[in-house]
């Protein structure tokens, strides 16, 4: 609050006001969209060639290497992990990526709370913070959709999460540790939702990974089914047992340097690593040898 002197002529006479000029605390105008609805996956596919343990593209570091090279698709069926969740972040990639977005805001001064989601992908749930409050310390629990706090840059959501539960990358034995920070971008157009995920592992990545391809169109008539999940054995994985492969022996085909795939990619590329994110490793993939003539098949 500041006061300035004006000086009033009202005939002969002068009158001096003092007015007490109020500076309200505001905020930048911020070009907030409103992100609230149903929101329809729009078709795509899942990063990578198809085939199982292709890395190609993902900036493993040498630790999330010896994981994927020790991974076994019978992980799948491990009874302890039948009803494994996957992780918000993970969800939006998968197929049944369907979700609901709502607000919640404080009636009193309607004032933004949260930014709330449910995902079709297992029933998974996302509190987006949004009133400013820290991320828990270091060591508080980690859940399959972390903590999660936004902002806006412009007319962009920035949702920056930790505290996750460690997750899937690709569903092949890439994965991202309960370290990672995971930073999503919201951008609406119209009726079309986009977002860009980079993650930040310390652990499994030598480098940020990125992803641009999640796009969903608005469809205030989707519904949202039920995703029950109960325990069963349905294989013969015994019980308390973890299916793996020893250093050098994945039979992954994905990992065979005989075996090609719909693209002819050399099995160097296919080991991943950050070179294999650029576009300059291309031409250095002209120059490796190229797999044999057999082909991947389906079982």
């Amino acid at each position: 609050m500041r006061a300035v002197v004006i000086d009033v002529w009202r005939g002969a006479g002068r009158v001096t006001l003092l007015v007490l000029l109020v500076t309200l605390a505001s905020h930048p105008a911020l070009a907030q969209v409103d992100l609230a609805g149903m929101w329809q996956t729009v078709p795509r596919n899942q990063d990578g060639s198809g085939m199982t343990g292709d890395a190609a593209g993902v900036p493993l570091s040498q630790e999330g290497r010896w994981w994927a090279d020790h991974w076994s698709p019978e992980d799948f069926d491990v009874a302890e992990w039948v009803c494994r969740p996957h992780s918000w972040d993970y969800g939006l990639e998968a197929g049944r990526s369907r979700m609901r977005l709502w607000t919640e805001v404080e009636q009193a001064t309607q004032r933004l709370i949260a930014i709330h989601g449910h995902n079709d992908q297992e029933e998974q749930e996302v509190a987006i913070w949004m009133d400013g409050r820290p991320h828990p310390p270091e060591n508080a629990v980690h859940t399959w959709s972390g903590f999660s706090t936004g902002e806006w840059e412009g007319d962009v959501l920035v949702v920056t999460t930790t505290h996750v539960k460690e997750g899937y990358i690709r569903r092949s034995g890439l994965m991202r540790s309960d370290r990672t920070t995971v930073r999503t971008r919201w951008r609406r157009i119209g009726q079309i939702l986009q977002a860009t995920t980079i993650m930040y592992d310390p652990v499994y990545l030598a480098e940020p990974y990125v992803r641009s391809a999640n796009v969903f169109i608005n469809d205030p008539a989707m519904w949202l089914n039920p995703y029950p999940c109960e325990e069963a054995t349905e294989t013969a994985v015994p019980r308390g047992s973890t299916p793996h492969f020893l250093p050098g022996q994945s039979r992954l085909p994905g990992l065979n340097p005989n075996l090609a795939d719909r693209f002819g990619t050399p099995y160097e590329a296919r080991l991943g690593g950050p070179d294999t994110m650029y576009p300059e490793y291309i031409a250095r993939m002209k120059a490796f040898p190229r797999p044999g003539a057999a082909q991947e098949r389906e079982p």
